[in-house]
């Protein structure tokens, strides 16, 4: 059969756009077949002309059956749905499910804005508390947020992302604030929804497409901070069992969707689990930044090691401590060092100005080397080490910048 694929990554406020296009496919003898990620609109001839309407619906709970049973006696049945709309289809001719702005709008509040008002809230109190974190006197703020680009790929991801995530934010609120203003002059008026133009609908998707090509990466990087065991397989246990007392629990037919959201989702968390017991580590390790000195103690008299190392494809973190004697005394002296490996010189840069201050003070006879007596910060590239003790510089500093150069 002959078939015909339209682009359909209509963002959520470009309800009338989305409307409009199913519409001009339907009058040029189609009818929707498919939906394919919530981005592809699969088309087929239609036997008979058909038209669409677009409704809003609560992605937590489906329309109750009277209100289903209301639009089929009215010729409506649905033919797909998406995050925040339901796609009607009826014969052509048929009167549209709404023609009453007023009412359009205080649906769509009811729906679906104050869903997205109670997501961007959780979002910006998960922000909140992570700043405040970053004040607790554990250590310095640049510290707890470099744990994080050393730590986590999602996190390092994200980082990286930053700039187009805020840009992408700034206009998706922008655009939904637009509509709201239209909207609401709307329903004042007694009108329908504005459409928005074919051209400024081509870029909302084209942007909503650029969204979604991030999505594998974040999926890549979550696999990644998996396997190294930076998430607890607690919580992957917790929603999977969260999943199945809610489908057991919500039997009704109106939660038919959030049932399904929610298999879904603790069938990702199975697959999170089992990767996490895999043997990956020595794929995922090329995949990552690897620590300063490679596991190699500071000192080479060191007569014990204990050391932590963290990394992401971004950055590396060390963090270590090495027991040694002094030659012919009969006690245990101890070191105390950090080290990252950071992707960027405006990073280090303000790294390095955080560590040495104005308490250290160039170290004589050696480049990229800095110390108030009592520690040293050595600097070569984008690496950084800060060692608290040790034994006098010249029996070790030098040779351990030659391994830090290479």
């Amino acid at each position: 059969m002959k078939r015909k694929w339209t682009l359909f990554a209509y963002p959520v406020m470009d309800i009338k756009a989305a409307e409009a296009m199913l519409n001009r496919r339907a009058g040029a003898g189609w009818r929707l077949e498919k939906l394919r990620l919530n981005l592809l609109a699969c088309f087929v001839p239609a036997r008979e002309p058909v038209s669409y309407s677009l409704d809003w619906y609560d992605p937590a709970r489906e329309d109750g059956a009277d209100y289903r049973r209301l639009l089929a006696d009215a010729g409506w049945y649905q033919a797909a749905q998406t995050g925040y709309w339901n796609i009607y289809e009826a014969p052509a001719g048929t009167p549209p499910i709404q023609t009453d702005g007023a009412l359009e709008y205080r649906r769509f509040r009811k729906k679906s804005l104050r869903r997205m008002v109670l997501g961007w809230g959780i979002c910006g109190i998960c922000m909140l508390l992570l700043a405040l974190l970053s004040l607790l006197p554990v250590q310095p703020a640049w510290q707890y947020w470099l744990d994080f680009l050393t730590g986590y790929n999602t996190a390092a991801l994200a980082f990286v992302c930053l700039p187009l995530l805020l840009a992408g934010g700034l206009l998706w609120s922008g655009r939904l604030g637009l509509r709201l203003v239209q909207w609401r002059r709307a329903a004042a008026a007694g009108l329908p929804f504005p459409t928005p133009g074919a051209g400024s609908a081509l870029a909302a998707r084209l942007l909503v497409v650029l969204g979604c090509l991030l999505i594998p990466l974040f999926l890549l990087a979550l696999l990644l901070d998996i396997n190294a065991g930076a998430y607890s397989r607690a919580w992957m246990v917790g929603l999977i069992l969260g999943a199945v007392l809610y489908g057991l629990l919500k039997q009704a037919p109106e939660y038919r969707r959030a049932r399904r959201g929610n298999w879904i989702m603790a069938g990702g968390a199975a697959v999170l689990l089992a990767v996490s017991l895999l043997p990956l580590s020595p794929l995922t390790a090329r995949l990552q930044v690897a620590p300063p000195l490679a596991g190699q103690p500071l000192l080479p008299a060191a007569q014990a090691t204990l050391r932590e190392n963290s990394a992401t494809f971004l950055a590396a973190h060390t963090e270590w401590t090495e027991w040694w004697s002094p030659e012919g005394a009969d006690y245990t002296l101890e070191l105390d060092g950090q080290g990252w490996v950071l992707p960027w010189d405006w990073l280090a840069d303000g790294v390095q100005l955080a560590l040495t201050g104005d308490a250290m003070e160039p170290l004589p006879g050696y480049d990229g080397a800095w110390t108030d007596g009592d520690g040293y910060v050595l600097r070569r590239g984008n690496t950084i080490l800060w060692v608290k003790g040790g034994p006098p510089a010249d029996q070790w500093l030098g040779r351990l910048l030659l391994r830090l150069e290479g």
